[in-house]
């Protein structure tokens, strides 16, 4: 059984440009509707990327900010109340071996780069998977989740998460790149 469903891009620039958010929503067959916020908090130097919907359960993502969203850089979890311990190998050297790891509900997770792009990624556990893609430019951008197998609400909460997450880490290309683009940020901090 598969079924992919499409979140439209949403964004809003009312007030300071330190009050804009961004985002996807839409309906996602018998879950309902699902919206996906970033940043729908800060916190300093952090973002945190928001999910909520009909049947799924609040679900957040703290990190480093990097642009508008939280990087993976010392990340947090929470689904509903409880935190979520996240791992990740950084210097491996495939996909695989670069997966995030987590542990929801007794249930073990792996969020892994299907290609080298940064936009296309899958949410695998025992039985289910869900893989997520950003397409289009601009006003057009949309989002998708196409889910192989019976995912629950909890299952598609954490793949829309994820989509609001900065993941350019899970490649290697992508790790080169956040490395540099962090080290020029620090040495602006010497001049």
């Amino acid at each position: 059984m598969q079924q992919t469903y499409t979140l439209d891009r949403w964004e809003n620039r009312s007030g300071h440009r330190l009050t804009w958010k961004f985002g996807y929503r839409g309906t996602v067959g018998e879950f309902g509707r699902i919206e996906v916020v970033y940043p729908a908090r800060r916190h300093g130097d952090r973002h945190v990327t928001e999910v909520s919907g009909d049947t799924v359960p609040t679900t957040a993502f703290d990190g480093w900010a990097y642009g508008r969203k939280p990087s993976l850089y010392m990340g947090e979890l929470s689904v509903g109340t409880a935190g979520i311990r996240l791992k990740r190998n950084r210097w491996a050297q495939t996909r695989a071996g670069r997966a995030l790891r987590m542990q929801v509900a007794g249930r073990e997770y792996r969020y892994v780069a299907t290609s080298r792009r940064h936009r296309d990624r899958a949410l695998m556990r025992s039985g289910v998977e869900i893989r997520t893609g950003r397409h289009g430019g601009g006003s057009r951008k949309k989002a998708t989740l196409t889910v192989i197998g019976a995912a629950d609400a909890t299952d598609l909460a954490l793949a829309a998460v994820l989509i609001g997450v900065n993941t350019r880490n899970l490649t290697r290309g992508g790790a080169v790149r956040a490395f540099f683009n962090r080290s020029l940020n620090w040495l602006e901090v010497f001049q």
